[in-house]
């Protein structure tokens, strides 16, 4: 698994070296990287907005279906909504999962982002894992970081570059040895002086780092109730319940994401801030450049009516036209003498006929008068 992630975190990490190189400030290297990722994954960004596109255009026969079979919630007939649903996705080449994909390719990128930040020595000082281990070895011996282990730093090594720095001469002397150690001076991690992104933020130490927590839930907040403007309308009206339910998201989402800036160094939180804006921006630009149609209730209407055209069809297809149209039980059809009568009416009919008297108001035939029928 870390030579897969290797293919990412190696040309990334580079890229952070290079910005931080030419800007001489971590933070700026940071913000540089974090747009540049954003660039990369905005192909993976269109392709989600294309995909809500297409079912926003399905989203008023969706909802003409369901319209259709409202007021009835036993499980057959939501099965039915569920199938007719499904069947309309697939006529109109719609996956409701199509646009699981783009989450899916973008998880792995982000988990390697997150090891690049945290492993600076590796990725942007390209100091071999021997290398790191030395130097960690190293600052134990002079009484540094007695509490940790040594694999507890050389997963998150941002700590380590001020503490390199903050060596004496005597003391780097004895790790210079180890190819690149001299890159890690060029890594500033302090911000206005007073802010050190290698430190984590603490509940029981009130500092200028809680800056890093109160704006990465403000962030979040903003982006989450920005972007769910642009998002499709549901298909289904959403109960009390659920409004409530998403209403509870909108604060423990952001308050998730400032729970984990008290567990990692500042760096993380700076570029989860980072990506919190930038997501924002890129959301409303999309949306102004492929907009999501908007569902009314005159194109609810419309599709109840195409729906009802396709059934009429459906039906005349189905039915046998040499077939006799059975009687109603609920009223009288208008056509219904058309309907030939069963053999028991008929017989019925027939006797009633020879035993009615005839009508004293008929005319004589012809051959009446002339005696030549008579009734025996």
């Amino acid at each position: 698994m870390g030579s897969l992630f290797n293919i990412i975190n190696i040309p990334f990490g580079a890229m952070i070296r290079w910005f931080n190189e030419i800007t001489g400030n971590y933070l700026i290297a940071l913000l540089l990287f974090a747009i540049v990722v954003k660039l990369v994954m905005a192909p993976l960004a269109i392709k989600q907005q294309k995909n809500q596109i297409k079912q926003a255009k399905l989203r008023p026969l969706e909802m003409a279906i369901r319209r259709r079979y409202s007021g009835r919630n036993d499980k057959v007939t939501q099965q039915k909504v569920q199938q007719e649903v499904m069947e309309l996705y697939q006529q109109e080449g719609y996956s409701p999962f199509s646009g699981c994909l783009p989450l899916l390719i973008q998880f792995p990128i982000i988990i390697s982002l997150y090891q690049i930040i945290r492993k600076p020595l590796t990725y942007i000082c390209s100091i071999s894992a021997e290398g790191v281990n030395a130097i960690i070895g190293k600052l134990q011996s002079f009484g540094m970081f007695a509490d940790k282990t040594v694999e507890t730093l050389a997963e998150d090594q941002i700590s380590l570059v001020n503490a390199v720095k903050g060596l004496t001469d005597v003391q780097f002397a004895e790790i210079a040895m180890i190819e690149n150690v001299d890159k890690i001076a060029d890594i500033n991690l302090t911000v206005f002086g007073v802010l050190d992104l290698a430190q984590t933020p603490s509940f029981g130490n009130i500092s200028w780092l809680w800056l890093i927590p109160v704006i990465t839930f403000v962030t979040s907040f903003l982006g989450m109730r920005i972007s769910r403007k642009f998002q499709p309308q549901p298909a289904t009206q959403q109960s009390e319940d659920a409004a409530a339910s998403m209403k509870m998201m909108d604060i423990t989402m952001p308050l998730m994401s400032v729970f984990f800036t008290f567990m990692f160094s500042g760096a993380i939180g700076v570029y989860w801030i980072y990506q919190n804006v930038l997501n924002v921006i890129q959301t409303v630009i999309i949306a102004k450049i492929m907009p999501i149609p908007p569902c009314s209730e005159e194109d609810i209407r419309a599709a109840e009516k195409q729906l009802a055209g396709k059934g009429g069809k459906n039906k005349k297809r189905e039915l046998d036209p040499n077939r006799p149209k059975p009687r109603s039980l609920h009223h009288i059809d208008d056509d219904d003498e058309d309907v030939p009568p069963s053999p028991a009416e008929a017989d019925k009919e027939e006797e009633a006929g020879k035993e009615a008297p005839a009508s004293p108001d008929a005319p004589k035939l012809k051959d009446d008068e002339q005696g030549k029928y008579r009734n025996k």
